[in-house]
């Protein structure tokens, strides 16, 4: 029985091993971010402004850069934390599937034992079953023999009894028949 039980931890699957990061959204920040600056760098070529504010204007897009940055870091970590969270709990569920099949395996093997042991006692009651009728046989055999001699003792006795008893009468009757007559 115990055969028929499969090992189903070979179907789990950790489903968060292969998240993907969403990068189109902080592509498409970035190249908004571009755009401002090149337009703001084309306002500013356009007015005449300084250096300074080109370089303030380059300070903000690289911020806005490393925001976006950031974004897709936080996502790697979330991820890389689900894909941790996901495979403890295939571990756990492979760990479960693998405990099902050794109480299957333990249940048949008691199964098994207690069918061999009521065999085994099914033998031995069998064979004392057996032993009990050969003795209550012999014991029998015994009894009527003991009944049969003590009716032969009987019977001898009987005739010894009927013999001296004929003898007695057979003395009796000579004596009657031969003895001094007065």
């Amino acid at each position: 029985m115990s055969g028929l039980a499969t090992d189903l931890s070979s179907s789990l699957s950790n489903p968060f091993a292969n998240l993907g990061v969403a990068t189109q959204a902080a592509e498409i920040q970035i190249e908004q971010a571009d755009i401002a600056l090149a337009n703001t760098l084309d306002t500013l070529r356009a007015t005449g402004a300084s250096a300074g504010g080109a370089t303030a204007l380059a300070q903000a897009a690289l911020a806005s850069k490393k925001g976006v940055s950031s974004s897709i870091e936080q996502q790697e970590a979330q991820n890389e934390k689900l894909k941790a969270q996901g495979e403890q709990q295939l571990q756990a569920q492979k760990m479960s599937e693998q405990q099902r099949l050794q109480g299957i395996a333990i249940a048949e093997g008691q199964r098994v034992q207690a069918a061999d042991a009521a065999g085994k006692q099914f033998e031995f009651q069998a064979e004392e079953n057996r032993r009990n009728a050969d003795m209550d046989r012999a014991a029998g055999a015994i009894s009527q023999a003991q009944a049969q001699e003590a009716q032969a003792n009987q019977a001898r006795a009987s005739a010894i009894a009927g013999g001296i008893g004929a003898i007695g009468g057979i003395a009796s009757s000579a004596i009657g028949a031969f003895g001094p007559k007065k």
